[in-house]
Formats: structure tokens, sequence, C-alpha cells
């Protein structure tokens, strides 16, 4: 029960320094979280950084940007979990992101994601 409640108290202290910053201005909303970040990117770097994914690359990236879980998008795609996993450890460098949230904030409004062929040209 201890650690329970001492967990609960860290998250509760970080929510509270995290209000403090957004009151006072030293943040903007909602660029920089505790839990994530976001890219200060135009649409087209954000395209141009997409550009550099291998088409398996951009399969795992859609699926996971339509909120499909390592899991299901192994299993959508016929692969592994281990061989999804290392396609999204190698998004998650190549567009300079941490994690799946930080891939939806800051990818999740783009309006057409290049096709294979395109890049390739």
């Amino acid at each position: 029960m201890w650690i329970r409640d001492k967990i609960k108290s860290l998250f509760q202290e970080a929510v509270k320094k995290e209000d403090k910053i957004l009151k006072a201005g030293t943040m903007e909303t909602p660029r920089d979280t505790l839990c994530s970040k976001e890219l200060d990117l135009s649409e087209t770097e954000k395209k141009e950084r997409i550009s550099v994914l291998t088409p398996r690359e951009l399969d795992v990236f859609l699926l996971l940007l339509e909120g499909y879980t390592l899991k299901e998008t192994a299993k959508h795609l016929g692969i592994s979990y281990s061989t999804a996993n290392t396609h999204q450890m190698a998004i998650y460098k190549k567009l300079g992101v941490n994690s799946k949230t930080e891939l939806i904030i800051n990818f999740r409004n783009l309006t057409r994601v290049p096709e294979a062929n395109e890049r390739n040209q």
C-alpha cells in the first residue's frame, strides 16, 4: 500500500508543477507536457520526415496513427510482434518522437501521407 500512495503523491506533485508552469506562462500550451512533446514542424517538414520511412515502416506508422496497438498492428500486417516493435523504434528515431503519444500528437493532423512510389522519385 505504501508504494501505491507514494506513486499517487508523486503524480499529484507533477500535475501541480505542470499547472504552476502553465499559469506562469513559462511553457507554451500544449507544446511540452510532462508526458510528451510537440514538435515545432510545419506540415511540409513532417511529410519530409515521413518520406524517409521504408514502405513497411509506413504501414506500421499509419496503423499506429489510427490507434492500433503494436500487437494489433503486427497481427494486421502478418508480422511478429518483435518485428513490429523494431519498425516502431525505427519510426520513432526517424521522426524524432519518443512514444506513441508523441507520434499521434505530432502527426495526426497530416492531410495526406506520401505514397511509397512518390517517395522514391
